[in-house]
């Protein structure tokens, strides 16, 4: 997409961290804004500063579990702006725990339907209206380096990641078959100063009532939760999305440090060598 001044953008997980980040670089570059998260508040306050911005704006509560709140932001879309050109399946959480632990099965479904079927929705929602309107048009599916390398006591998070590359992948090749003018790019960050080390701050009740985690888990979410605090500006993230949609760059890897060990994962598996503790973290 070589211009995205007066086109339309939807994001999930719009309200904060990367999702707003986007939010703004696409005002910035002139686009409509469709933001959809979970948390009112700071929705309502994204949007307050995203007006001030001087950006068109619409937003909508969306848990991206629920596919028919995801049809009615696509709804809101159209009849506030028409159609939409790019797609933002950013939602996401940080949560899991160990796998053997039988304790935190709703835990771990909880973390997968937002991370992986969230996105399944959005492109089965989204696409076939953008497909149809024939416009060029960009699904950008946000996943991370999880997504590239297991760490232990993030199976869930992992999982759901290793999902939305597959997704992805998929994607862009029956996009290329079909000779769709749609783009796609899966998002890989590593750490980025956000909120996702706090996910459980919207984790139902009912889950948060779960047995504590483990000393060995739990020391592990302390380093997570400073990796992230200490991770890069959610801005270059989204100059890095801006940047692919229009370059039509399916990768958007945004940490350089990260990528010798792609390389080294993938050597490891050639050689059929057993998985070690290394990786990305």
């Amino acid at each position: 997409m070589e211009n995205l001044n007066g086109k339309t953008a939807v994001i999930t997980g719009g309200a904060s961290g990367i999702g707003l980040a986007m939010a703004h670089r696409f005002g910035a570059a002139g686009m409509n804004l469709v933001i959809g998260d979970i948390e009112v508040p700071a929705m309502e306050s994204a949007v307050t500063e995203l007006t001030a911005s001087g950006y068109q704006v619409v937003s909508l509560q969306v848990d991206v579990r629920d596919i028919e709140q995801q049809r009615e932001l696509e709804r809101i879309a159209i009849e506030a702006f028409g159609n939409i050109h790019v797609l933002c399946n950013n939602a996401g959480v940080g949560a899991g725990g160990p796998v053997a632990d039988p304790d935190n099965l709703e835990v771990w479904r909880w973390t997968i339907d937002i991370d992986l079927w969230g996105v399944i929705y959005g492109c089965k929602v989204f696409l076939p209206a953008m497909i149809a309107h024939g416009e060029p048009c960009h699904v950008v599916n946000t996943a991370s380096m999880a997504g590239h390398g297991s760490a232990p006591f993030m199976g869930a998070y992992s999982v759901a990641k290793y999902g939305v590359v597959a997704l992805s992948e998929t994607l862009t090749k029956e996009m290329q078959i079909a000779g769709n003018d749609v783009g796609v790019s899966v998002l890989c960050p590593a750490f980025v100063a956000t909120g996702i080390a706090k996910s459980d701050r919207n984790m139902p009740d009912d889950l948060r009532s779960e047995p504590a985690s483990t000393p060995v888990s739990g020391g592990m979410q302390s380093m997570i939760e400073s990796l992230v605090a200490n991770g890069i500006a959610t801005n270059v993230v989204a100059d890095a999305v801006h940047d692919a949609v229009i370059e039509n760059k399916f990768w958007i890897l945004t940490h350089d440090e990260t990528k010798p060990g792609v390389l080294e994962r993938a050597q490891q598996i050639v050689d059929g060598l057993n998985p070690g503790l290394g990786g990305f973290l």
